[in-house]
């Protein structure tokens, strides 16, 4: 599987920021057709880190993708349209790098994957291309002088069959077309975290470790016939507190069907199981034996 290194730079002398605060450098690299592309290491080097602004808090951003950028409707420091998130899967490295105040001032750089994830392979791509992407934020007229970048990919190519070739570009394509604001997660009002989290009875405070009778609780003990042959506990009750330990009831009550003989059944009896309680009756002799015809025993 060939290696491919890719070392490309981006630079000008002065770009300034439309009247939205925008400004875009692109630069396209063509790959080889009907290959799989695997990014085995990727990093990026400012050439010039005391590039100059005329304005304070530009953001830059970088973004190695197979598909040109489309960008989103959400802002980043004060200013709109955004680059697309990083966890997108079309985005094989992105780096933000932003200049506190105005004039040639060494910017603060973060970068996905770091240094020490993307010095080894990370992502996989179909599409023939990768593209280079500068997106610089800034308020309107913004100036940018003096700047320089360069990017290094290994990229390992390897040939595929031409259906994971289109479903790959197809998938990449779509992907590609991003959405113009995200909102995920689900939100959770302080106020009601408690009990979000395993184990459930933990909201409003532990009470099934409370409610098992003790006349219950005596009859109710772990079977070991499926190491010894005689039997220590008559397996009826015990399918009754499974059953009941399975069912269903409303939230704030005890987990489980309470019972007028064997009392409210917490829903954790039925963690660890016996097996001859999962699986029905247990056998005379546990495991079988079988024998030869002079009646010895027959073994491993």
């Amino acid at each position: 599987m060939p290696i491919h290194e890719i070392r490309e730079s981006i630079e000008f002398k002065t770009i300034t920021t439309n009247n939205q605060g925008l400004a875009i450098v692109q630069k396209e690299i063509n790959l080889q057709e009907a290959m799989s592309h695997k990014m085995l290491q990727c990093d990026a080097y400012l050439d010039n880190s005391k590039y100059s602004t005329t304005e304070d808090n530009v953001i830059i951003e970088l973004l190695v993708t197979p598909h040109p950028v489309i960008l989103t409707d959400m802002a980043i420091g004060g200013f709109g349209n955004r680059a697309p998130a990083a966890a997108l899967d079309t985005v094989l490295f992105k780096q933000t790098m932003m200049s506190g105040v105005a004039g040639s001032t060494e910017p603060s750089v973060t970068e996905f994957p770091n240094r020490f994830i993307s010095a080894r392979p990370t992502f996989t791509w179909y599409t023939p291309r990768l593209y280079l992407t500068l997106v610089v934020h800034g308020p309107r007229g913004t100036e940018v002088s003096e700047f320089g970048l360069t990017v290094y990919c290994a990229v390992e190519h390897k040939r595929i069959s031409f259906t994971t070739y289109a479903l790959g570009m197809i998938r990449e394509y779509n992907i590609a077309q991003i959405a113009a604001v995200m909102s995920n997660g689900r939100f959770i009002e302080p106020s009601r975290n408690v009990g979000q989290t395993y184990p459930m009875w933990q909201y409003g405070g532990i009470r099934p470790e409370l409610m098992m009778k003790s006349d219950a609780f005596a009859e109710f003990f772990y079977s070991t016939s499926s190491t010894d042959s005689q039997k220590t506990v008559d397996p009826f009750n015990l399918r009754i507190f499974a059953k009941l330990g399975r069912q269903m009831v409303p939230n704030l009550e005890a987990f489980g069907t309470a019972g007028d003989v064997k009392g409210d059944v917490p829903d954790w009896i039925t963690m660890a199981l016996p097996e001859g309680v999962e699986s029905g009756p247990i056998r005379d002799q546990w495991p079988p034996t079988k024998y030869a015809d002079n009646g010895n025993l027959l073994t491993l």
